[in-house]
């Protein structure tokens, strides 16, 4: 039988075939970290290596004890002081640590600054900054150093009349309280985070969006966008990071006072607001990727496996919900002290005095009402706060896994900039303003107000305003899905949004001449801490005269 002589088969792709491969290639590529995610993983694993070299390093070393007297009475004087100012927790540490290098610097006592250290270290673990036992000798030394270095710094700059001196001391106790309050809890995480989170912004935002005039400056003006936008940095904590990224020392004095100018200019005309939008309105996500940097231990492995990363990350955003509200309310508390504490002070200092004056009598009512209107105006504010809904985290979730998985990083031009209104929205916008403080003020002289009186409560309201928007913010912060406003947020944002922007002015102003802080700095915390540092050297002197007893 003679064999068949089929023709021979060519097998042919059909086209659901082709396509069900294609689809499986791709779920293989998004289900691997793109460079972005490899870049964070080996960022969050570099810097637990250094932050468990630096814990078993510690370990061994040798503590200092802090004894003495005066611990409570310094803590308590923190609290208030801390009230006072109403400054974000984060940055207490290297605000009171710049407090003491100010005064230190004041006392021109070369003694003392060289064992600035030791005397650091015992006011903070008094203050409740830090846990007894926890700094090193080496630690110490190092912050002395420190203090040597820039105190001789300060005062080459003090001699230097083409500089203001406000300025130069600036310069000097913003870089050295952070550069101290680094060799005392070095945060290997924010290293960490700040690096990923640059390489992103820099990957993902066009050049050509950015306008030309930074250009020229557009790493500088990139990294200082994301340290407010993402790390709410001060600009003592931007000016520190700037300068140790060019390694810059206050020992190289022309040196330092050359980028410290060029600083300042990079601050002061504003070149990174354009940068600092967009990072802000894109960062939620990468907010919700730090907490998970300092809290999940196994992150570098969740990354590997992108449904255990996303599934974490849903985990992360539902705790952050959470987290805000707690905070806020803790916010709430700590304005409304600092609200109480400022307006007494002004009462004593003007109204009363005022109503004397003009009236020969204290007219209470006013008196009253500024005082307690804008604290129970904040706490009004807190009901009408909530969190996001399921919307912007399925949103998250999305923005995660395309950021850390997806092929494609590049931000779209429609998420790059905010959206443009003519200009009849804008006076409309003047206009409800001039009627909003019309009917205020209206109100206010039904109710026997003079121009002091009006003037203080409107100091007082738009700086209640501008502190519940603040605390706004942090809901705003997660939110990558704009949620609807009801009527009672109509409302409420159409009332306390002129007297908002008010309350900015007014806080840059007050930052710049804190009354309060310069009042309680100079006449109770100076003295004070004095005092108790030379009852701490009689104690020691009393203890090594009993030991030198035979």
């Amino acid at each position: 039988m003679k064999p068949l002589n089929l023709p021979k088969f060519r097998q042919k792709k059909r086209p659901e075939i082709a396509k069900f491969a294609k689809m499986r290639d791709n779920i293989a590529r998004m289900s691997t970290l793109n460079s972005i995610g490899k870049r964070l993983q080996s960022a969050v694993l570099g810097a637990k290596k250094r932050s468990d070299a630096r814990a078993k390093s510690l370990a061994k070393a040798e503590k200092y004890n802090v004894v003495g007297a005066g611990s409570a009475i310094t803590a308590a004087y923190e609290q208030l002081r801390n009230a006072a100012e109403n400054t974000d927790e984060h940055l207490l540490l290297q605000n009171a640590i710049r407090r003491f290098f100010k005064q230190t610097f004041i006392v021109r006592d070369d003694a003392l600054v060289q064992r600035a250290g030791a005397e650091l270290i015992v006011e903070l673990t008094f203050a409740g900054y830090i846990p007894n036992d926890s700094v090193t000798r080496a630690q110490i030394k190092e912050i002395s150093q420190l203090a040597v270095t820039y105190y001789e710094a300060y005062g080459r700059l003090q001699r230097r009349r083409s500089l203001r001196v406000d300025i130069a001391a600036g310069w000097v106790l913003e870089t050295l309280s952070v550069l101290a309050a680094h060799t005392i809890a070095p945060s290997e995480q924010d290293v960490a985070f700040m690096d990923f989170a640059y390489e992103y912004f820099e990957q993902s935002i066009p050049r050509e969006v950015v306008s030309k005039k930074t250009q020229s400056d557009y790493g500088a003006a990139l990294y200082v966008a994301i340290h407010r936008a993402l790390l709410k940095s001060d600009v003592a904590t931007i000016r520190a990071g700037l300068l140790t990224r060019y390694g810059v020392s206050a020992a190289n004095i022309d040196q330092f006072i050359a980028y410290n100018k060029k600083i300042d200019a990079l601050l002061k005309d504003g070149i990174s607001d354009e940068l600092y939008h967009i990072v802000n309105r894109q960062g939620a996500p990468l907010r919700v990727i730090r907490k998970m940097i300092e809290t999940h231990e196994e992150l570098p492995k969740e990354l590997s496996k992108r449904e255990s990363f996303l599934e974490a990350f849903e985990q992360q955003v539902a705790e952050e919900y959470s987290n805000i509200m707690a905070r806020i309310n803790k916010a709430i508390i700590r304005s409304v002290i600092f609200l109480v504490i400022t307006k007494f002070l002004i009462g004593i200092a003007i109204e009363v005095p005022y109503d004397l004056w003009a009236h020969g009598e204290i007219l209470w009512l006013p008196l009253i009402i500024n005082l307690f209107f804008p604290p129970v105006y904040m706490v009004l504010l807190r009901f009408t706060l909530s969190v996001p809904g399921y919307a912007n985290t399925t949103a998250l979730v999305k923005r995660a896994d395309t950021m850390l998985y997806g092929s494609n990083a590049m931000l779209m031009s429609s998420q790059l900039r905010g959206k443009k209104y003519s200009a009849t929205f804008s006076a409309m916008y003047g206009l409800s303003c001039l009627v909003v403080f019309s009917v205020v003020i209206w109100l206010l002289l039904l109710l026997d107000f003079s121009a002091v009186h009006i003037a203080i409560f409107f100091f007082f309201f738009s700086a209640a305003s501008f502190l519940g928007f603040r605390l706004s913010r942090m809901i705003r912060d997660l939110e990558i899905v704009r949620s609807a406003s009801n009527g009672i947020t109509f409302v409420r944002d159409t009332i306390y949004l002129p007297f908002v922007v008010t309350g900015r002015w007014v806080s840059d102003t007050y930052s710049q001449v804190n009354v309060v802080s310069l009042v309680l700095d100079m006449m109770i915390e100076l003295p004070m801490k004095t005092l108790l540092r030379v009852i701490r050297q009689w104690s020691a002197f009393i203890d090594d005269r009993k030991d030198s007893i035979t």
